[in-house]
Order: structure tokens, then sequence, then C-alpha cells
């Protein structure tokens, strides 16, 4: 037997959405390969899948977990692969909370080895790079910022908008993380626990920022559009502070007076990206993202929770503590669960 996480009721609140179920440990099919997992990723919108927004029909129960980073355990009599067993690979079939992944080979990815530091390169990594080349356009010069900027996508955006030439303006919570943005090249922090966001944007940027990332909503969405420059580019990724509740998609709706004349008389755009309406360029990026991770040429921050009270994150019943603690705002870097020994 082995055991999983799934969603038994719809809701954005993780710790009532999913129970702990023991399945039998069978052999994979014959087009299929067993993966068996070590690491699994903990992302923000995993609640909006707990609440049946997106990435699943909703017909309970249904699996969780968008990453999974674990080891070939056995492959199918069918299936012709490079893969071997013992190969390190990231699993992306949405099931990641789990001790055993069932997948096609078409969801595995090989890995040069058994780090948790790869899970950065599916959700956080294609989004902040894809989203940043061909949703931001972002060039050499531009001044971009980050909000969220030490999370497990902002510590990737930071980076990406580096090498491509960008001033980066930091958004976070803590000296601490502002400490980690410095070391990542970030070159201006905002503490928006501390700092009066709109005043040092006025201050500091009088002419505007060219590129901002946006993944926080509400008020702080409202702001950052006050100070774009012309031909100003906004990437909507999420809105995080809005994801709790269980009404409707998990958007609030921010109310822009006279936007349309806004976006017209400044040359503005405000682009929605969801990561999964870029499948085509996924092997192009995870080509560039996996061996920059192994080179150090990307640093990577992971959070497996040793720092809290309780400690390391590990077990799928931890799986919950990772999830408040990524919500809760606590985190640096990407948040991980380390579900078994290899």
């Amino acid at each position: 037997m082995y055991k999983k996480l799934q969603v038994f009721t719809k809701t954005t609140n993780f710790r009532q959405a999913t129970k702990l179920v023991e399945c039998p440990l069978v052999k994979p099919n014959d087009e299929e390969i067993r993966v068996k997992n070590i690491y699994a990723g903990v992302n923000a919108t995993d609640i909006n899948i707990t609440a049946a927004r997106y990435f699943t029909d909703g017909k309970l129960p249904f699996d969780i977990g968008l990453e999974a980073l674990g080891i070939v355990d056995e492959i199918g009599s069918n299936v012709t692969t490079t893969l071997k067993k013992g190969q390190p690979v990231l699993a992306l079939n949405g099931a990641g909370f789990s001790e055993y992944v069932y997948s096609s080979p078409k969801h595995l990815i090989p890995l040069p080895e058994l780090k948790p530091d790869y899970l950065v390169t599916y959700v956080n990594g294609l989004t902040a790079s894809i989203a940043l080349d061909k949703a931001g356009h972002v060039k050499a010069g531009d001044k971009v910022l980050v909000t969220a900027a030490a999370g497990g996508t902002g510590q990737i955006v930071v980076q990406w908008a580096k090498h491509r030439g960008a001033y980066v303006i930091a958004m976070t919570s803590s000296e601490k993380k502002a400490e980690y943005l410095k070391k990542l090249g970030a070159d201006f922090i905002i503490n928006y626990k501390t700092d009066n966001i709109d005043q040092v944007l006025s201050e500091k940027f009088p002419d505007g920022i060219d590129v901002v990332w946006e993944t926080i909503g509400g008020d702080v969405f409202s702001t950052l559009f006050k100070h774009l420059a012309i031909k100003g580019r906004m990437v909507l990724i999420g809105s995080i502070t809005t994801y709790s509740g269980d009404q409707g998609h998990g958007f609030v709706d921010v109310s822009i007076p006279n936007l349309h004349t806004k976006l017209v008389m400044r040359s503005l755009s405000l682009t929605g990206f969801m990561l999964m309406n870029y499948r085509e360029h996924f092997q192009e990026y995870f080509g560039q993202l996996i061996p920059k991770v192994h080179k150090g040429e990307i640093k990577v921050a992971v959070d497996l929770g040793e720092q809290t009270s309780e400690g390391k994150f590990f077990g799928l019943e931890q799986v919950v503590r990772a999830e408040e603690h990524l919500h809760g705002g606590k985190n640096l870097g990407k948040v991980v669960v380390q579900i078994q020994e290899p």
C-alpha cells in the first residue's frame, strides 16, 4: 500500500479539503512509469485547485499536487523510453502529494540529480521565464517591479529579469527576505510592511515602471497600475490575497476609473498570464532552466520548514502545515515537502 492526499471537500481551506488515503501499490500498466516520489512542491494556487477553480473536473475525490520529484521505480512493458530505473525525474501529472506517482512518460522530465531545487523549474520557473519573455517583453534597461519577490516564483523572476539586463525593484515583507533578494541581484527593495508603496515609487521612480509583475491583487494592483511608465506592461499572474475566499474564481474585481482612457493615452497594456496556455514553450524553457539550476546560474532557496518551530516538512502529513506556512507569508523561497527517504 501507499499513501496519497486527495480532495474530498471543495474549499480553499486546504486542511478541510484534503484527506490521506491508502491505495494498493500495483505494477504500472503497460504504458506507464511508476515514480517513487521523494519531494513535492507547494504552490499558492493549490487552494484554487482544492476549490475546483481550475486544473480539475471537480469530481470528488480528486488528486492534488502539481509537482512531484522522485526516481523512476518501475517501467511498463510497452514503454519506449531512455529513462532507466533510479533516474531522477520531475512528474507533472497533478498528483504530486503522493508516495508514488503513475505517469505517462511524456509527463516525466529527466533531471541530472535528485535535488529538491529542480522543483522550481516547473510552475515557478516556467511561469517566471515565459511570462517575462512572452507577456512582459522584458528587455535590457527596463525597470521591472516584482511582487512577492522572495517566494518560489519571485526569486526566479528577479534573476530572469536580471539576466535580461533589467533594473529590478523587489517587493517583500522582511529584512531577512530583503537580504536574500540583494544577493540575487535586486537593485532596489520595497518592504511593503513598513514602506508606503505609492510614496516610494513616486519619489524614487517618477518616470514610472516599465514592467510590473503582479501577483497580489486588490489595493496593491490599483497602486502599482498608477505607476506604469508610458508603454508600461503589467503582467497579471495571480491575486494571492483574494484566493482564500470560497466564492467565485478567486479574484476580486478592482475598479480603476477611466481605465480605457488611461490604457490608450499612455499606451499601457494589462496582460493576464496562465501557464497552461503556453505549453508550446515548455520544452524550450525546461531546456534553459534545468541546466541553469544545475550549474548554479539560477540560485534557488528551498524552504523545507527546517526553521519552523515544528521542524522539517517530512511526510505527507506535513503538506497541510506547508500550505499554511506558504499562505501565511512565512516562506523564503520555494516551499517543499519531503515525502519519504529515497
